[in-house]
């Protein structure tokens, strides 16, 4: 387990190393929000949503393939800084386990969740990113056509689990380095959470109609 290394036991270097981890996390969550907020282009058309992915991707910006590559780096970094404190063997995993429900302690139970939902959208972002980098140019209704097809019923239990795992750290981060309490924290994570799953699942609906018809 990563956290054995020794050098990680110096209080100045498990504080910095939490501090790149809240942050790689902020910008993935702004990446996360920004790509949504794109995204939201089919809600007026594919037509609007393909104007916006030629603009993209085309000189001199390229931000769709510098995108891209950078999500897929701050992943990484957000993994080895956030993922150091996950335990790596099954004892250690039952324990945290068995301790949680002792405890009966909200924030305990929140890591948890982060912490599991953390390992499912590893997962996926590496098949979305792979999907994206190898089907580019994006078009509206390349992706309906996808998401209709077999893509869609990945991002119906995806969009949750992403906002809940956003919303979770949003308020770690806020009850950790700012002066927020635990109850504004809470209802700025619950009310964040609802508002983008109602835009990510309006979007998923669009593109599932435009797909099927």
């Amino acid at each position: 387990m990563i956290d054995q290394w020794n050098f990680l036991k110096n209080p100045r270097v498990a504080a910095r190393f939490d501090l790149i981890a809240t942050t790689t996390g902020l910008l993935l969550v702004a990446f996360m929000w920004g790509h949504m907020l794109m995204l939201s282009t089919i809600l007026f058309g594919p037509d609007t949503m393909d104007s916006l992915a030629v603009l993209l991707e085309s000189p001199p910006l390229y931000m769709a393939q510098i995108g891209l590559v950078g999500m897929a780096g701050l992943i990484l970094i957000h993994l080895v800084t956030a993922g150091r404190k996950l335990p790596a063997r099954v004892k250690e995993q039952a324990m945290i386990w068995r301790l949680s429900k002792q405890l009966r302690h909200t924030d305990t139970w929140l890591w948890l969740v982060q912490a599991v939902t953390g390992m499912i959208i590893l997962m996926f972002a590496a098949i979305h990113l792979w999907v994206v980098a190898t089907t580019f140019p994006i078009e509206a209704m390349k992706s309906s056509t996808r998401v209709a097809e077999w893509y869609g019923y990945l991002y119906l239990p995806m969009i949750l689990i992403v906002e809940l795992h956003v919303g979770i750290g949003l308020y770690r981060a806020i009850v950790k380095w700012t002066s927020f309490n635990r109850r504004v924290g809470a209802a700025l994570k619950w009310g964040i959470t609802g508002i983008f799953l109602v835009i990510g699942y309006a979007i998923l609906a669009t593109f599932w109609s435009y797909g099927v018809a």
